[in-house]
């Protein structure tokens, strides 16, 4: 008996060998899957970027010449233009950033700090650009500043303030307008800095005899220090590689900046040769700003943790009166308000009611008409617009999604080594680093060279969507990620399940949310999003935003603004649904909690 037993354990210890094998190589392997794939999507378009910067020449990709030299970087440093691009690019980007923070900081300390009136308000309104395509934004712009017809010089010039006219397509102007476009996205950052700070600092401040102004700028914002700063990095990057506004509104101006003149060196005018060596070596100067800026945001947000001004004990989120500064306060918001929301919308929504512009006047009511979304929807282009930005946007979103919830999974909980871990965090957080512009470049040689059949169609846009908001996703699943403890996958393990039901049956409920917000933002963004789409595109593969684009660029200027505005309406729906979601919830909470007491009362008045 004893024999048989020990040659039944015999029999089965290889199998037990190889299972447990097989159970430690699995989650490995897995890991090896996702790195090359966050290799593929970040780190080649990057590689294959250098490699053209020294090998590319005017007319000659990077793969068709064997020459490796400096040749490309020697011009650019020795062309007076390039370094006159620069100074515009740095003059844009310290302007609108420094224009933008400064808006969103006032905002953000005046709707979460104070009593100004009608909070909810102010909130929302701030919150309406980011469902304006910034090449729609500057479309608006130059409806309202044109030098000749433009809606607020014209007013100006009425009511005998012409000499506050001023010219849209300046670099001023182009700045100002960037400035205003960044405050609603840099307002998210900074209003949980002001919305969670222990306002007991303030009040000893007053104690102190401050009054309220002092202890802003002596206790709050130095002890916000680490949010606005990093704040402040990442928007320095989202201004230096911007592409929609610098190309609709210097076009006319010829103002060019880095990304601008990238785009152009790869699409020149008629009769001149692209140059794709001086495009590439731009391309890798830029990103090397941009991968610096990156890298001083990650430390500024490292050492946040100095600055830590909530605890368990004492924390009483208190708002500061405004007294006497109330309404004029109240009416600077409002001032924001108009100029950043009401009147680009406003003139968008007008321009398309109209065939050739009319000053709005009650004579002018009589010439309005809806022809031109009579005509975007009798075009023949645009069902299959529609249906390839449907279908680009909403995979993309998905796989952009899904990859980034295996990374994050896997640096918090990868079964491989810190360093490992380590360096796959860094990967899929270097496109970040990648402007649209740049992103799309890479992705033209890499497929070229390659021969896989995605060249001039759809699905390379929709790649390089991937790789543009890969980092954005990864981080805030990153974040839902580390709040799950790792105790309950342990004991979903020790109970018997793998590691694979485990993730579906655990953590994949726990962190949905999580997955909406970043499918959501990044559906968002993709439709948003001109820069890569113009790069990339073809007749073919037309999608929405380089729609609007031809529209515009072969002046069907009123056919521009209804899409434009159809757009608009159409990105509000999608921002509005997680309010919508969370609203049905509550309300089928309450319904749920209704129906449980009842029962409970019909038995204590029996």
């Amino acid at each position: 008996m004893t024999d048989q037993v020990i040659a039944a354990g015999a029999s089965r210890a290889p199998a037990a060998e190889t299972s447990e094998g097989a159970a430690r190589f699995a989650p490995r392997a897995m890991f090896a899957v996702v790195l090359a794939a966050i290799v593929w999507v970040a780190a080649a378009p990057f590689l294959m970027l250098v490699y053209s910067s020294f090998t590319a020449d005017r007319d000659k990709l990077p793969f068709e010449t064997t020459n490796f030299s400096f040749a490309n970087y020697i011009h650019i440093l020795q062309d007076a233009r390039t370094w006159e691009v620069i100074a515009t690019t740095a003059a844009f980007t310290i302007g609108a950033t420094g224009i933008g923070i400064g808006l969103a900081m006032f905002l953000a300390w005046l709707i979460e700090r104070t009593d100004v009136p009608c909070r909810r308000f102010l909130f929302v309104a701030t919150l309406v650009p980011m469902a304006i395509p910034s090449m729609i934004y500057a479309m608006a712009w130059i409806q309202l500043g044109g030098p000749n017809n433009g809606l607020v010089n014209t007013t100006l010039d009425n009511i005998g303030l012409g000499f506050l006219k001023f010219n849209v397509f300046s670099l001023w102007s182009m700045i100002v307008i960037q400035g205003l476009s960044l405050a609603s996205h840099a307002y998210l950052l900074i209003a949980v800095a002001f919305r969670t700070f222990d306002t007991s600092w303030e009040e000893q401040s007053f104690i102190c005899g401050r009054g309220r102004f002092a202890t802003l700028f002596s206790i709050t914002l130095p002890m916000l220090k680490p949010a606005l700063l990093a704040a402040a990095l990442f928007f320095t990057v989202v201004s230096m590689e911007t592409f929609d506004i610098p190309v609709t509104l210097g076009l006319t101006s010829h103002v060019q900046v880095v990304s601008t003149q990238i785009y152009w060196s790869t699409h020149p005018e008629s009769g001149r040769l692209p140059d794709y060596g001086l495009a590439s070596a731009l391309a890798v100067f830029l990103v090397g700003i941009a991968f610096l800026l990156i890298h001083l945001y990650h430390r500024a947000t490292r050492h946040a943790k100095r600055f830590v001004t909530i605890t368990a004990r004492g924390y009483r989120p208190r708002r500061v009166p405004l007294g006497a500064w109330r309404w004029p306060l109240f009416a600077a918001a409002m001032t924001f308000v108009l100029a950043a929301v009401a009147l680009p919308v406003f003139i968008l929504v007008w321009r398309s009611l109209l065939r050739f512009y009319q000053y709005p006047s009650m004579a002018a009511l009589n010439l309005v008409n809806v022809n031109s979304y009579r005509n975007i929807f009798n075009d023949p282009d645009i069902p299959s617009v529609l249906g390839n930005t449907a279908r680009m946007a909403l995979l993309a979103a998905a796989v952009t999604t899904v990859l980034a919830a295996g990374a994050a999974w896997q640096i918090v909980r990868g079964p491989v080594s810190a360093r490992w871990r380590r360096r796959l965090n860094t990967l899929a957080f270097f496109p970040q680093s990648l402007p649209g512009v740049v992103v799309g470049l890479s992705l033209i040689f890499i497929y070229l060279w390659l021969p896989i059949p995605v060249y001039g169609t759809l699905w390379i846009i929709g790649l390089a969507m991937v790789t543009r908001f890969l980092a954005y996703s990864v981080g805030t699943l990153i974040a839902a990620q580390m709040q799950i403890s790792g105790e309950l996958e342990e004991a979903s393990r020790i109970a018997g399940a793998g590691r694979a039901r485990t993730y579906l049956q655990i953590v994949l409920p726990l962190i949905f949310p999580a997955l909406v917000a970043a499918f959501l933002w990044v559906l968002i963004h993709i439709v948003r999003e001109l820069g890569l789409s113009l790069m990339l595109y073809t007749l073919q593969s037309q999608v929405l935003s380089t729609k609007i684009w031809l529209l515009w660029e072969n002046g069907r200027v009123a056919d521009a603004c209804a899409t434009g505005v159809l757009t608009v309406v159409a990105l509000l729906l999608l921002l509005s649904l997680p309010v919508v979601a969370q609203s049905i919830r509550r309300l089928a909470g309450a319904q749920r909690g209704r129906g449980a007491s009842a029962p409970q009362e019909t038995k204590s008045s029996a």
